[in-house]
């Protein structure tokens, strides 16, 4: 079949399930469309299935939650997807980036490639195509003005074509459709920059090692280094050091600090992670990014290094402690699980650090291996339905929740507010009875009116 065909077969069932339609069950549905088309038409499998699994299992955490985050970490998927496809043996930073810009520029480039290439426009498609193609054209072209002219010749064939109804066929339907068409255009007939994907392969995560010793004036200049290496990690370690002890002052009496307080330093806390954590890799990344690495008398530097990681990490075990108070007295929120998921990026960025100066890798190792952390961590946190986490845990551990912030959450957390307005019809959540039970309503409507592909679990387990 002609892959011009399969795009455009592929693009109307792309607009029959998205088009004027929130997302559920039709992103799982266009998932196997891709991953169908990329298995059965493909030469020879490019990949391992396990970038297929996860592009479909996020594709069913949709369904289970539509959310935009779901919906963000689906398309992260879908492009690494595409990326994979099309290199399969290179960093998964530059699969995103090719599967993106080929979702761009893919028939740009095949374009300008037929137009410079002679031979291409030979091979493009073949004459018994190319007929064909003019003649369903032209044969459209004269049905349309026949039709107009019998139509009014006789009265019954023109109550006929009336009643055909074309209203589907607007500019907006068509529109989508061929935006739908190049996607899958792009998917079977990706941009491929050769170049780029070899400049990549060549990369290495480990430090070229010197093959020579070095003369006495680089070693010199290698041990001013060290010097200065050394004095600025333990001058940094003491001040850290002295931090992290007023601190733990500042942590043991927390008990006498109000919420506010305690609020504006786990905040400034977060401040200084981040500044410590900036500064801690920059620095590592400048000392250790050459020969230093190699030079027999490094270990004292490497040692003081070590130890201001450790510290880091110290630092970010009292802050998720203080914001685990936070929550444990207030509730969770957005905001509180971002300073969650901040603090493991940072413990996973230290810890990459660490192998970095450990076993003598290089910046395009923190780079290649950070980035993939990241999608498997976005992967997982994809499991997790936040709204009704939030609400569930807010509902069920404090005593008094905050329901106007429960209520401005997706309307995903209807049932559980309704639910527990039911088991609870005294005191402070009497007063945001109209507003839950209006919500649950609008959430109940909204759920009726809903076609079968813009299905979610949510239309299965409706009370």
């Amino acid at each position: 079949m002609n892959i011009h065909i399969k795009s455009i077969v592929s693009a109307f069932a792309f607009s029959f399930l998205l088009y004027s339609k929130s997302v559920g069950i039709n992103l799982f549905l266009v998932a196997i469309i891709v991953v169908a088309l990329l298995t059965i038409f493909q030469e020879k499998p490019k990949m391992p299935s396990v970038y297929a699994f996860a592009y479909i299992f996020t594709a069913i955490m949709v369904f289970f939650d539509p959310t935009n985050f779901k919906v963000f970490v689906h398309l992260m998927a879908f492009l690494l997807y595409i990326g994979k496809n099309i290199a399969p043996k290179n960093s998964l930073y530059l699969n995103w980036f090719v599967g993106l810009m080929n979702m761009i520029i893919a028939s740009l480039y095949h374009l300008n490639s037929y137009f410079k290439n002679p031979e291409e426009q030979k091979k493009s498609l073949s004459p018994r195509i190319l007929n064909s193609i003019k003649g369903i054209i032209a044969a459209l072209l004269l049905l349309v003005v026949f039709s107009l002219m019998y139509k009014n010749a006789n009265p019954v064939f023109g109550n006929l074509l009336a009643q055909i109804n074309f209203d589907f066929l607007s500019f907006p339907w068509l529109l989508f459709t061929l935006v739908g068409y190049f996607i899958f255009l792009h998917i079977l007939r990706p941009y491929n920059p050769e170049k780029l994907l070899a400049i990549d392969c060549t990369q290495k995560n480990e430090l070229k090692k010197p093959e020579l010793p070095f003369s006495a004036a680089y070693q010199s200049k290698l041990d001013g280094e060290h010097i200065l290496g050394s004095i600025v990690f333990g001058a940094l370690n003491v001040l850290l050091l002295i931090f992290l002890v007023t601190d733990l002052m500042y942590l043991l009496q927390s008990h006498a600090i109000s919420y506010s307080e305690y609020s504006k330093s786990v905040h400034h806390g977060i401040y200084a992670l981040l500044f410590s954590i900036v500064c801690a890799i920059a620095i590592i990344l400048y000392f250790f990014r050459g020969d230093l690495n190699f030079i027999e008398n490094n270990k004292h530097i490497k040692t003081l290094c070590y130890s201001w990681i450790v510290l880091n990490l110290i630092l970010v075990v009292f802050t998720w402690y203080k914001n685990y108070e936070y929550v444990a007295a207030l509730g969770l929120t957005y905001k509180r699980i971002g300073v969650f998921i901040y603090l493991i990026l940072v413990i996973m960025g230290l810890c990459t650090t660490y192998v970095k100066v450990a076993q003598l890798k290089n910046f395009i190792y923190l780079v290649r291996t950070n980035i993939a952390l990241l999608f498997v961590f976005l992967f997982f946190s994809s499991v997790i339905p936040w709204d009704n986490a939030i609400t569930a845990y807010n509902l069920k551990q404090i005593t008094t929740p905050d329901i106007n912030y429960l209520l401005n959450l997706e309307d995903t957390n209807s049932f559980q507010l309704q639910e527990y307005l039911n088991q609870n019809k005294n005191g402070n959540i009497l007063k945001f009875e109209e507003k839950i039970s209006k919500k649950n309503a609008n959430f109940v409507k909204d759920l009726s009116q809903k076609k079968w592909q813009e299905y979610s679990i949510y239309q299965f387990i409706q009370k």
